[in-house]
């Protein structure tokens, strides 16, 4: 209050030598209007303001029919499940799991909730965006990777915008409202089960942060800044599964929960990425089998014959849908990779 109080009394102090701004004095012209519409003017807005506009150009783009699907050869087929179409285009096709398969996953979060002791530090931290967790391993800092930082933030924001559709629409309960012993060691969210929004998020993050790391690593040797790149993109992935782990053994999620918030996850990446540079995306299918989740079980798939990978009923094609770069990502992009120097 005395801040804002010296202020006023400042300004109506020394007011007067700056003259009167209609007097004549500046030239016409002297204060244009900024670049218009242009992504130069980025760096004037501040960081919540950017983030805002990558959600936003994100969105514009991403549509969902519950209950439908496009079928191959044409024409639609009614289904329990939703898909997420992206430039109309669909990417991500999710089933509703049964209500005895959810019934039987029940046996994987009550014996998960004995590491509750263990990984109570984690999963206390995790609760709101678990940042910090991917930047120790790329060794990031405030004010010198402000904008991987900011790209980072983005893709949590965009990936918990996404996520609450298929929450919705599918309306999955919670293992503590499917077993009374689940007994939670944090309060359950007020949103449905399936997909797990943390793996959603995480695994958002691990393919963005790993697409940046391949990137700078194709650069000539003396210009990268890490010195081999896949044991940290093993790390990266590694760390999104414990997190993703973290909320099944905090009593909030079954694994095929984390099954459909990876593939989820992994696609929203995938999106960014293209958004970033250009390129192509994936279209992925999940069918829930009882499994638990297991990042090497996610990470290698079996062939088919189609040329599609399937495992645990998670089925993914090859990259064949075209994404354009959009000049907001793309200035994020330069700049997050002007912040690594060798």
């Amino acid at each position: 209050m005395q801040s804002a109080e010296g202020l006023v009394i400042a300004a109506q102090a020394i007011r007067h030598a700056a003259g009167k701004d209609d007097d004549g004095a500046q030239a016409v012209g002297a204060y244009p209007h900024l670049p218009f519409p242009s992504h130069s003017n980025m760096p004037l807005w501040a960081g919540w303001v950017r983030n805002s506009l990558y959600v936003t150009d994100f969105i514009r783009d991403f549509d969902w029919t519950p209950g439908k699907r496009k079928k191959s050869g044409g024409g639609t087929v009614a289904f329990e499940g939703i898909e997420l179409t992206y430039g109309r285009k669909p990417f991500l096709t999710l089933h509703r799991p049964s209500a005895d398969l959810f019934r039987k996953q029940l046996v994987y979060v009550r014996n998960y909730a004995d590491q509750r002791a263990d990984r109570f530090s984690e999963i206390v931290t995790q609760v709101g965006y678990p940042t910090d967790y991917f930047a120790t391993i790329l060794g990031l800092q405030n004010g010198v990777h402000a904008h991987c930082f900011e790209l980072i933030a983005a893709t949590q924001a965009i990936a918990s915008q996404v996520e609450m559709i298929p929450k919705h629409h599918l309306a999955c309960l919670r293992p503590d409202r499917r077993g009374a012993n689940v007994m939670p060691m944090i309060p359950t969210p007020a949103h449905g089960s399936f997909p797990s929004g943390h793996a959603t998020e995480a695994f958002a993050v691990a393919i963005v942060l790993a697409g940046l790391v391949r990137t700078l690593n194709a650069r000539p040797p003396a210009k990268r800044p890490y010195p081999l790149a896949e044991p940290l993109i093993n790390l990266l992935y590694k760390q999104a599964e414990r997190i993703a782990v973290n909320r099944t053994v905090a009593g909030l999620h079954y694994p095929i929960d984390t099954w459909a918030g990876a593939a989820l996850g992994e696609a929203l990446g995938e999106l960014i990425l293209a958004k970033c540079q250009g390129g192509k995306a994936a279209w992925r299918g999940y069918q829930a089998e009882d499994s638990d989740f297991l990042i090497a079980d996610f990470r290698n798939p079996k062939p088919m014959q189609s040329g599609h990978t399937l495992i645990h009923g998670l089925e993914r094609a090859p990259a064949a849908i075209p994404i354009s770069k959009s000049p907001l990502f793309e200035w994020l992009w330069k700049k997050t990779l002007d912040e690594f120097k060798p």
